[in-house]
Order: structure tokens, then sequence, then C-alpha cells
């Protein structure tokens, strides 16, 4: 198998060598549209990932604040 996996690759190498580069080849457009896909891609990741944890944030917010608001009204219950 470890034959058939080299050949399989130089060959790809190959076939990578004679595809042709200019600017205006499919190749170039193909590699084009394949970056932005990827990169549109970790964008939605990166917004939603962000956004989950601007939502923990505000969670935590609203649960320290509560507690703190418990916290006081004791205090002040027991003076």
């Amino acid at each position: 198998m470890g034959l058939w996996d080299k050949l399989r690759e130089a060959s790809n190498y190959l076939r990578k060598l004679r595809q042709s580069r200019d600017p205006d080849s499919y190749f170039q457009y193909k590699g084009k549209r394949d970056h932005d896909r990827k990169q549109a891609e970790r964008e939605r990741e990166s917004a939603k990932d962000s956004a989950e944890q601007r939502g923990a944030e505000a969670e935590r917010e609203r649960d320290h604040e509560e507690r703190y608001a418990r916290e006081r009204e004791r205090k002040t219950g027991s003076e």
C-alpha cells in the first residue's frame, strides 16, 4: 500500500505542476473561490462564538447583579 500512496502523491504533484497558473485560469478562480468560502466560514464561526460569549457574559452579569441585590436586601433587612 505504501508504494501506491507514494505514486498517487507524485501524480497529484505532477498534475498540479501542469495546471495553468495564469491570472484568468480556472485554477486561480477555483483557488480564490475556495479561499473566499473558507474565510466566510471562519467569519461566521467567529461571529457565532462571539455572540455566544456575549450572551454568557450578559447572563453572568445578571446573576451577579441579582445575587448582590439579594445580599443588599438581607443586609438592610437585618439592620
